[in-house]
């Protein structure tokens, strides 16, 4: 028996030493230990080696709002978007906030699924630390004042419920 296997043995085994029976059972646990260390030594060498390199960049930043519209108004709500939702991003636009929007109708929403979804594209987040200020001023912009436009959104209550609303971070790959 090797010194090797002696210290094994007394240290890791807690088989007694020197004895003529345990050598078989001596070497087949140091086959089984050394096995073992190989397996996950080789293993992780093969987990190091992948490509951990970030391949990919923040693209823009989508919101997303799901609206259920009530029963008989989906125009009318419509047409309340056109009239100052739209316009709202449209400014955005020009100031170079916003990239794009869009409107999808879902064709068969079950009961408690959204009727439209309503999608607003953002250069990055810079666009949301613009401040109340700016917001407030595009609203007297296009509605008149505060207190109109106050008044619209609490009049397009009648129109919809809104659900769940979240904003998105997009990922690109880098070419």
């Amino acid at each position: 028996m090797t010194v090797y296997s002696s210290i094994l043995g007394m240290f890791v085994l807690n088989e007694p030493r020197n004895t003529l029976k345990n050598e078989g059972r001596y070497s087949m646990k140091i086959r089984l230990v050394v096995t073992v260390t190989l397996l996950a030594v080789f293993g992780s060498l093969s987990a190091y080696a992948q490509d951990h390199t970030r391949n990919w960049e923040n693209g823009y930043v989508v919101q997303v709002s799901e609206v259920h519209i009530k029963d008989g108004m989906f125009n009318a709500y419509i047409n309340d978007l056109n009239a100052g939702w739209r316009k709202f991003l449209e400014a955005q636009k020009e100031d170079g906030d916003v990239i794009r929007y869009g409107m999808y109708a879902a064709t068969n929403p079950r009961e408690d699924e959204a009727d439209l979804i309503l999608t607003v594209t953002y250069k990055n987040w810079a666009a949301f630390d613009r401040g109340v200020e700016y917001f407030e001023e595009l609203g007297k912009k296009i509605f008149g004042s505060t207190d109109d436009m106050r008044t619209e959104n609490i009049n397009r209550g009648e129109l919809r419920t809104l659900g769940s609303s979240y904003t998105l971070q997009e990922i690109k790959f880098k070419d």
